[in-house]
Parts: structure tokens; sequence; C-alpha cells
């Protein structure tokens, strides 16, 4: 299966108890809506696997998968990051955009000016920061509407204040 369709939901940090459960970092600030997922590729398995049980523990997500029946068999799935298949996706309210859409979006100021394409986005606890990148430079826009004036499936426009682009 292509990377294309499949997203990143999280990645299993330890075992968890003897039967095989096993504990999450979640790839979302919203750790529930992992908790509601209902199959999941193993790392770069191709076929899903079922999800038997899940919960909530604090910001992490304990998950029962599919297979995965003793602590020894959770022991070595440390550190395999978990997809879900792009069409599980939960919508997102008005405003809100999935990582992996806005990643390599070309980003263009007000007035035409391109400045380059999203490389990254640095999650924070007050707003996430978009980096921007062309050639050997890197641009950090807070992810804000006085920044941020457009979010199109090709394109995001921004309004730097003097000096963000410098």
């Amino acid at each position: 299966m292509s990377g294309k369709n499949k997203v990143l939901v999280g990645e299993i940090t330890s075992a968890h108890g003897i039967r095989g459960m096993v504990k999450v970092y979640p790839s979302t600030d919203t750790p529930e809506r992992l908790a509601e997922i209902e199959r999941i590729y193993l790392g770069e398995e191709s076929s899903l696997r079922e999800i038997e049980s899940s919960s909530v523990q604090k910001s992490m997500v304990l998950l029962k998968i599919e297979g995965i029946d003793d602590r020894n068999a959770s022991e070595r799935l440390r550190g395999v990051k978990l997809y879900i298949p792009i069409e599980d996706r939960k919508p997102l309210e008005e405003g809100q955009y999935f990582i992996e859409d806005l990643l390599e979006l070309p980003v263009f100021t007000t007035d035409g000016k391109h400045i380059g394409e999203v490389s990254d986005i640095m999650t924070q606890h007050v707003n996430d920061i978009l980096v921007v990148r062309k050639d050997d430079k890197e641009h950090l826009i807070p992810f804000v509407r006085a920044f941020i004036k457009k979010v199109e499936e090709d394109r995001i426009v921004v309004d730097p204040i003097e000096g963000m682009l410098s």
C-alpha cells in the first residue's frame, strides 16, 4: 500500500500488561480519536489488523491489536509506527487541517511572492508553526489567522509582518 493511502496516527512506545496490549503515543492532539479507530496498519504491513479494544490513559492510548496476544509479542513492537487507511480519517471542523495535507504545499505572500514550501510543522502548545523552506532559507510562520490568510488545496497564502521573512 502506498504511503499516500495511509495516515500516521501514532507510534508504539511499550508493552502494557501481559496480554499483548501496547501503549501508543498518538500523532494527534486528541488521543480519544485514536482510541476510536477500528483497524490499523502495523508499520509497513500491507494488511489491516483489527483493534480488539482501546482506552485513553492520560495522553497515551492503550490498544489491543489482533494477533498480538502476549507481552513478548507486544515488546517486539516498540517503535513501530501505526497507520490508518486515509478513508478512515475523521472529518475535521472548519479551519482544521491534517498535517500531511499541508506538507509540501507552496506558500505565497498576499502580494503573490513565492516564499517556499511547507517542509515541516512544529506542533506547540499554544499554536503550530509552519516551517517554510526555499533553497537554503527557512522561515517560521505561526499558524494563526493573523498571518495565515488562506489555506487552499494547492497553496497557502500568508501575510507576514515586517522582518518575518528576513
